[in-house]
């Protein structure tokens, strides 16, 4: 069974299950090179076709995410129900969260007769009678419950979303036992957790949905008295509800009526307060809230999915408490993961077979060899390169010597992190790296942290654990203290100020050309990681293929890009 699952908002993304296993899944920004690229995603669902060779009629069902159309850019945080809620909440003299629900049921009836949705299903030739629509907490939650492992266990689970806001909510709890599942709790949009630290980065500045991870990058170095300070303040914004299973808006403040509230409260909070004091209010509602739930169900293996359940240190948080046992984390489980949902609840009611587990995140496109050799010969007068009998340990060999890489390696990895197949990779014993990276290519804001990839055999060498704790954190959706090797092996690949890290551990069934890597770094240097971050240049998505890999080389100051193979470096 061929089943499509198709994400129409911001950061749109097409996905391919058959039978139970995905096949493709590809957000639009890899084919526009527009970072977040909203709307339809057409490029990704006509690469999908061509290169899983089906034709639309070959499609047997398709998810399209969200009753309510989604916002599709930042920009619309200024338009429409962005505009018209908050003045509602203000004047509206009871509780609005129902006239928000009436809203969405209204415009769950009209989502298949919108006409630029039609011409777009036309355009790619797929019958709108195959479309399934479901609400964006549904395909939140499936991801996190299908993709777990639990589910193909058939152990009770506690799943839990949190984000934003989709189609009127910003939360949701179901406990699945026995495969039904129970929605046991939603938490309104009014009342978002998400939209607090959406709000906070845009305060500051910067781009609400995107650069949420800067200010929890900056948090650690501020210092507790004036974090608490800045805490006050966003904790009149959102509290728990008074029997701890909720959220709750005391202010009506949502929206643009709450980002005017910031610049009223936090005039005289410095920045890095206001980044340490949204981050604390984070950590302590949503870690207190799943803790109560799972106190409540008695469940304490916990699935989790959206957005804010990317703030990897509340997941240390969590992780690290008594009451949760195991805890999945779906990683990039922002927007972008709900078309693999609305895929998985198609196959899940329609298929007497379980779906596959989690297994790895390379589901993009791969470079075939034609296609490198063509691109190199392309640029053959601004290029050199070889061939390499052993890429692996020829990258780990430059990398001793300090070269920073820029690694396109088989198929492109879904999602917002990048994990070894589109990677830039660098030494991560010294700290001179850390600015050499910077000015070659990254240009990160100076207090950001990168990230280790650490052979899965090495981990405990490097991480703190949870006592009695197994933590397969193989897709960086976790935080770790590091242990005092660590700090000398990965010093580069730290947070420079509190030294905790979000590891990618590398096992040799996950991705063996990437482990192989590592392993022959560690044989020439004693250390069993890299330094790990996204190959693109400063505000463009990560890199697809060749061509974007030598455009990338020419625009910056790596030392080397290696496609497959191929070892490749600008002409002197």
């Amino acid at each position: 069974m061929n089943i499509l699952g198709i994400h129409d908002g911001h950061t749109a993304t097409a996905c391919l299950i058959q039978n139970g296993k995905v096949i493709f899944n590809i957000s639009e920004e890899r084919f526009t090179k527009i970072k977040g690229q909203g709307g339809f995603p057409t490029l990704a669902v006509q690469y999908i076709l061509r290169e899983a060779n089906l034709t639309p009629k070959d499609i047997d069902a398709v998810g399209l995410v969200g009753l309510a159309k989604p916002l599709t850019s930042i920009k619309e945080y200024n338009s429409g129900r962005q505009l018209i809620f908050p003045y509602l909440l203000k004047a509206f003299p009871l509780d609005p969260r129902n006239l928000i629900k009436s809203y969405i049921r209204f415009a769950g009836k009209k989502r298949l007769k919108d006409e630029a949705l039609i011409k777009n299903f036309e355009n790619i030739g797929i019958d709108l009678s195959k479309v399934n629509v479901f609400e964006h907490h549904q395909t939140h939650a499936a991801t996190a419950y299908y993709m777990s492992g639990f589910y193909q266990k058939n152990e009770d689970t506690l799943v839990i979303t949190l984000d934003g806001s989709g189609d009127g909510l910003s939360g949701t709890v179901s406990v699945v036992k026995n495969g039904k599942w129970e929605r046991l709790k939603e938490i309104s949009s009014i009342d978002s957790l998400g939209i607090v630290y959406g709000r906070a980065t845009q305060y500051l500045g910067m781009k609400p949905w995107e650069h949420e991870y800067k200010l929890m990058g900056m948090a650690p170095y501020c210092n507790e008295e004036y974090a608490q300070r800045a805490h006050k303040i966003f904790s009149k914004y959102l509290t728990l509800s008074e029997d701890g299973l909720g959220f709750t808006n005391p202010t009506r403040n949502w929206g643009n009526s709450l980002l005017e509230a910031m610049r009223r409260d936090l005039k005289t909070i410095r920045f890095d307060a206001v980044s340490a004091g949204v981050q604390l209010l984070h950590e302590n509602l949503a870690t207190q809230f799943v803790i109560n739930w799972i106190k409540k169900t008695g469940i304490s293996n916990v699935a989790v999915a959206g957005g804010s359940f990317m703030n990897i240190k509340a997941n240390k948080l969590l992780i690290e408490s008594a009451e949760c046992k195991n805890l999945f984390v779906m990683p990039s489980g922002g927007d972008e993961s709900c078309a693999l949902g609305a895929c998985l609840l198609i196959h899940n009611e329609k298929s007497d077979t379980k779906n596959e587990p989690l297994l790895h995140l390379y589901w993009g496109p791969d470079n075939k060899e034609e296609q490198i050799l063509e691109t190199l010969k392309k640029y053959a007068d601004k290029i050199d390169f070889e061939k390499s009998a052993d890429i692996e340990l020829k990258s780990a060999q430059l990398l001793a010597e300090h070269k920073i890489l820029g690694r396109v390696s088989g198929r492109m990895e879904w999602g917002a992190r990048a994990l070894g197949n589109r990677s830039i990779v660098a030494n991560p014993s010294r700290t001179e790296n850390l600015r050499d990276l910077n000015i070659a290519i990254k240009m990160r804001d100076f207090w950001m942290p990168f990230a280790p990839s650490i052979l899965w055999e090495s981990r405990k060498d490097y991480a703190v654990y949870p006592k009695d704790k197994e933590v397969d954190a193989y897709l960086m959706t976790i935080g770790f203290d590091s242990t005092e090797l660590a700090k000398d092996h990965l010093r580069a690949a730290l947070h420079p100020y509190d030294q905790t890290m979000r590891p990618q551990y590398v096992k040799a069934d996950y991705n063996p050309a990437y482990h192989k890597m590592l392993n022959h770094f560690k044989d020439i240097t004693g250390i069993g990681g890299v330094l790990n971050t996204s190959f693109n240049l400063h505000g463009m998505p990560i890199v697809n293929d060749t061509e974007d890999a030598i455009y990338t080389l020419l625009h910056s100051d790596l030392d080397y890009v290696t496609v497959n193979d191929y070892l490749i470096w600008k002409k002197k």
